[in-house]
């Protein structure tokens, strides 16, 4: 599903914040696909110019953006196209929002706030339980009842531990239908493997339920979500390439290549290692 088609930049050529570095990208016009990725090294533009996007459609989000003097100059320039549908434009999904890699970091700090308020619980209660009070029975009771929910509870959250469980539990649970989204680096805290299992879940939102995505990423297995449109903002002028043309991607290529002699090593060491326990 699209909503978002065409995004319109000024070509105006000016010395400061977000026109220096837009303008040197010589993109005048994006188009959009279900997935669409900027890609591009440290300072290509590729987050301000998702950050220009969605001031300009008014997407909601949480942290502060970087800004400037000229950054809402910079907006009021832009023009943006939605898809149509019955000769009828789309609005904007009133539920899609931009989401910074700091969403995801402020959604862990109030996880491990949720734990530690779990555990304080629990050993509040165990004081409850262990009380030589008066009415110690009474207390017994409460906290014996009010123990097994709370242990439930405190599991559950202990289930999304680490920084990376907790982000992929972050996208699970905030991703809906028929909605647009915007990402900003959205593998940073992610491991490869769950940033294999982040796209998937794109995949299956774009396919399955109709999500719009545009990413800033220069991760390897993001750029490679199926059917991606990806602009390399690290060449001038910006142009749409495969995602295995990409410089980022092949550093990580020439380097396992490199290295290719040590994985087949390895890797014949545990199929020798299986051959004799199955002997």
């Amino acid at each position: 599903m699209i909503f978002l088609e065409k995004f319109l930049l000024p070509s105006e050529n000016r010395r400061v914040y977000p026109f220096r570095i837009l303008y040197s990208k010589m993109l005048e016009i994006v188009s959009f696909a279900p997935v669409t990725i900027f890609y591009g090294s440290n300072g290509s533009g590729k987050s301000t110019l998702l950050n220009v996007i969605a001031e300009k459609i008014e997407l909601r989000y949480k942290t502060i953006r970087n800004s400037s003097l000229y950054f809402n100059e910079f907006v009021e320039k832009c023009t943006f196209e939605t898809a149509t549908r019955n000769e009828k434009p789309l609005k904007i999904p009133f539920n899609s929002r931009l989401i910074r890699s700091e969403d995801i970091m402020e959604s862990i700090v109030n996880l491990r706030k949720e734990t530690v308020k779990a555990e304080n619980k629990i050993v509040n209660l165990q004081n409850l339980i262990a009380t030589d009070s008066e009415d110690g029975v009474k207390y017994k009771l409460m906290g014996e009842k009010e123990m097994k929910p709370a242990m439930e509870n405190l599991n559950k959250i202990s289930e999304q531990s680490s920084n990376g469980e907790s982000a992929m539990h972050f996208f699970e649970n905030i991703f809906e239908p028929d909605t647009l989204y915007l990402l900003d680096e959205p593998e940073n805290s992610l491991s490869p493997q769950l940033q294999i299992a982040l796209k998937e879940l794109i995949e299956k939102k774009v396919y399955l339920f109709g999500c719009q995505f545009i990413i800033a990423t220069h991760s390897p297995l993001l750029l490679s979500i199926s059917n991606a449109t990806v602009y390399n903002l690290d060449r001038c002028p910006t142009t749409i390439c495969n995602w295995f043309e990409l410089e980022n991607v092949r550093v990580f290529y020439d380097f396992f290549i490199k290295n290719r002699e040590l994985f087949e090593k390895e890797d014949n060491k545990k199929i020798s290692f299986r051959k004799r326990k199955n002997i």
